[in-house]
């Protein structure tokens, strides 16, 4: 059997997602208030943990208005808050508030159940390489990686 290539298992990764998310039921979202739009935007103020709005609307792709405004609700639902940077008064960076971070907690802790749910077909000996292959790549997407 050929190996396998880098390509056939980002494919494959790639189908596996959409039936990973499909085990977050829309309602987690609807009853916390949070738009798709603000649930990405909140996973990328996470996964920076501090970022200024400038690296935030680039990341995103997005043009500083459209950041601005996205940002402007989750401040007033309370699920980031804005500093000014002690350096550049006009530079302002972006947080995750004790509500975004519980935010966050809930939707990893419904992940990590749907993930748990479907470990169960996996040996003892696969779980421990996927484990390992999981923990190589989690590494690798660390910011200062």
């Amino acid at each position: 059997m050929p190996p396998v290539s880098r390509k056939e298992v980002s494919v494959a990764v790639s189908h596996l997602m959409p039936n990973i998310i499909r085990g977050v039921s829309l309602d987690f979202f609807v009853r916390r208030g949070v738009t798709q739009t603000q649930f990405l935007v909140l996973l990328a103020v996470h996964s920076y943990q501090r970022c200024s709005m400038g690296t935030l609307a680039r990341n995103l792709r997005v043009r500083m208005p459209t950041a601005t405004g996205i940002i402007d609700r989750l401040v007033r639902d309370r699920f980031v808050h804005r500093a000014p940077c002690s350096e550049d008064r006009r530079q302002v960076f972006v947080e995750l508030t004790p509500k975004g971070k519980d935010f966050i907690r809930q939707f990893q802790g419904v992940i990590r159940d749907r993930w748990e749910d479907v470990l169960k077909s996996l040996s003892p000996k696969e779980l421990e390489a996927f484990f390992g292959v999981i923990t190589k790549l989690r590494q690798q997407l660390q910011p200062n990686a």
